[in-house]
């Protein structure tokens, strides 16, 4: 049989062929491929609760990007506070506030304009990381407990951002608030925690519609749990004490067997001796594409295996089941009748 075309005509046709695949392999890629912001040292940008954990890891990340940080701490003379500086010479500044306290943001607001005239500086994000995290249920946690949760992780947070608006408005600046995988699936036992972070989210929600119009994103942040990398429950024995003191006799008659082994259970988890930065180099990178990608995603999501198995099961099953796949996801100690 004779050939349609020739050898040389084949030949031809399978260059064409290669050439049009990877012309359209190198648009796929390029359309992929996100604008940065180039990032430099007359950019800064301000994390709170840098004292430790996840704060503490990417305040040094931001650093290595070649950006000026301004690192928030609630003790500037800390064990966090000194290792930052120890860690960062230059571009780098510790700044002391409690943003539970309207006095000492302030503050640490007015240091911030400070260092921005001096340094001929512009403010480019604020990172929204500070928060604390107790376990107990409803009826062991202290009044203290409950409000400081509130006050930190919701209006600490909604505080220091309003006060630092005009500066990233000033500036074209961004917002990344950290919220946490019990926005998406409320926890026992942190129930209080988990209506602070889902509260951040619908704030964010909102004030990223507000905000569009002055140009300045607006970026939820969910990372990962790594409880073992950070401080995050280095005071829950702490906690656990101040709840069985404000336990009436009544109430430990009825919870405490649970309730100790509940904490028993806990404070194996070990924590760190000291601050270190968290081991997680995908983490890093979607915190690098909220810092710096021209266009933002609205959400990032960063979540173990583990973690995206479950919420798949929570969001198919029956609230029946869901409720149990619930518990056996915490994998912590449960009350029993034996108790009552």
């Amino acid at each position: 049989m004779c050939s349609l075309i020739s050898t040389s005509e084949y030949t031809k046709l399978c260059i064409l062929a290669g050439a049009a695949t990877a012309g359209f392999t190198g648009l796929v890629l390029f359309l992929k491929r996100k604008p940065m912001i180039t990032p430099s040292e007359k950019q800064a940008i301000f994390i709170t609760g840098c004292d430790s954990g996840l704060g503490f890891s990417l305040a040094l990340f931001a650093h290595k990007l070649g950006l000026t940080v301004f690192a928030g701490c609630l003790q500037s003379k800390g064990t966090g506070a000194e290792e930052l500086k120890e860690k960062c010479k230059e571009r780098f500044h510790i700044i002391e506030v409690d943003i539970t306290n309207t006095m000492s943001v302030s503050k640490a607001v007015d240091r911030v304009k400070e260092l921005i005239n001096t340094h001929n500086l512009e403010l480019k994000a604020l990172i929204n990381n500070a928060g604390i995290m107790i376990f107990g249920e409803l009826e062991w946690l202290t009044e203290n407990h409950i409000m400081n949760q509130i006050n930190t992780n919701l209006g600490g947070t909604i505080r220091i951002t309003k006060y630092l608006c005009p500066l990233l408005r000033k500036y074209n600046g961004r917002i990344i608030t950290i919220s946490s995988h019990c926005a998406l699936t409320t926890l026992p036992t942190l129930s209080v925690y988990a209506a602070t972070k889902a509260g951040i989210v619908a704030w964010c929600d909102g004030l990223r519609i507000e905000l569009a119009k002055y140009g300045i994103p607006v970026i939820v942040f969910i990372p990962g749990s790594f409880p073992t990398q950070t401080n995050i429950m280095a005071r829950q024995s702490e906690y656990a004490k101040e709840m069985r003191q404000d336990m009436t006799d009544e109430y430990f008659n009825y919870f405490g067997d649970y309730f100790m082994e509940y904490n028993a259970y806990l404070s194996c988890i070990p924590t760190p001796e000291k601050p270190i930065p968290v081991d997680d180099d995908k983490l890093h990178a979607k915190f690098q594409d909220a810092l710096l990608a021209k266009y933002p995603k609205q959400r990032y999501l960063h979540e173990p295996f583990r973690y995206a198995f479950y919420h798949f099961l929570f969001k198919i099953s029956p609230s029946q089941l869901r409720d149990y796949f619930i518990q056996r996801f915490m994998q912590t100690p449960t009350w029993k009748k034996k108790y009552a």
